[in-house]
């Protein structure tokens, strides 16, 4: 969502069951809820977030492939490394579907900021997984 369109309609928020919605479906995914808490908690600290800021310091569990002596993949193993800028511009463009980020274009960058509807999944999905800690 651009900053224009994000400006119109920042004071609607989630209702309670599309609030739960939300967080069922970006928590059941890791990656997913990883970036977004990274989004927040750059949001916290006041600094820019770019999708290379997102590819640089999000980690996640990655299948490697073990290559033979002929250059074949023979096995993977889960490693954690980190997140490729392909899969970083999907998750974007999905939170930005879902309404709970905006872009700040500010030429040659487009800066992402989290808005009020993705304050309220992301501490919902942090309240969840401190219950299922528990």
């Amino acid at each position: 969502m651009e900053e224009k369109l994000n400006s119109q309609f920042k004071h609607i928020d989630f209702t309670d069951e599309q609030c739960k919605l939300f967080t069922e479906i970006f928590s059941q995914d890791e990656t997913n809820r990883k970036v977004l808490f990274y989004i927040a908690q750059c949001e916290q600290q006041n600094k820019q977030v770019t999708v290379k800021n997102i590819c640089e310091n999000v980690k996640i569990e990655r299948r490697f492939g073990n290559k033979n002596h002929r250059g074949s993949v023979t096995s993977y193993d889960v490693n954690e490394g980190y997140i490729d800028r392909k899969t970083a511009e999907k998750i974007v463009d999905r939170l930005a579907y879902a309404s709970l980020i905006y872009f700040e274009v500010k030429l040659p960058y487009k800066y992402i900021r989290l808005n009020e509807r993705g304050e309220q999944v992301a501490m919902n999905i942090q309240k969840k997984i401190k219950k299922v800690e528990k």
